[in-house]
């Protein structure tokens, strides 16, 4: 799937109701705040991710997915990069200070064959990299525990990765 950041058009409603709440072993999608944006009063989400929950961390969502909707977390995360890059350097920011902001803002995840690389070197973490790799049956869980994940409505995202079973 394609990422597009466009915005949509100002009369697409109400704000929407984002209280959630699926339990365990429910499908839904999933969005984060770093993802969020003031939209007519309410939030919007750049982009949202189908899956499953798995359990709460802290009163977040854990949750898995599949590779085509890991995909486009890795590919969201890498464009997100590339855009604090590009800000950051119209500022005046130069080298090396430009390469510590952007990693310490937004980690680098990139994958090495069927596994996720997240570079954790930025944070002083004991392993360099987190590797993500799947399950038994080929399900990820991107970041879970580690980043405040949140359902939402599917209607509340500009762009979805992945479906959920009505």
């Amino acid at each position: 799937m394609e990422m597009t950041l466009d915005r949509p058009p100002s009369e697409t409603g109400a704000p929407l109701d984002l209280d959630i709440d699926l339990q365990p072993g429910e499908s839904g999608y999933f969005s984060g705040e770093w993802l969020e944006y003031p939209y007519d009063g309410g939030r919007r989400f750049e982009s949202a991710y189908a899956g499953t929950l798995i359990r709460r961390w802290e009163g977040w969502a854990v949750w898995e997915c599949t590779r085509e909707v890991a995909e486009g977390i890795v590919a969201d995360q890498e464009a997100a990069r590339r855009h604090l890059r590009a800000t950051l350097q119209a500022e005046g920011t130069v080298e090396p200070r430009l390469t510590r902001m952007v990693d310490a803002d937004v980690p680098e995840m990139r994958w090495d064959g069927d596994v996720i690389m997240v570079d954790r070197r930025p944070y002083g973490e004991d392993e360099p990299e987190l590797r993500i790799a799947p399950d038994e049956r080929g399900m990820y869980v991107v970041m879970g525990g580690n980043w405040m994940w949140e359902e939402v409505p599917v209607d509340a995202a500009d762009t979805v990765y992945g479906s959920v079973a009505l």
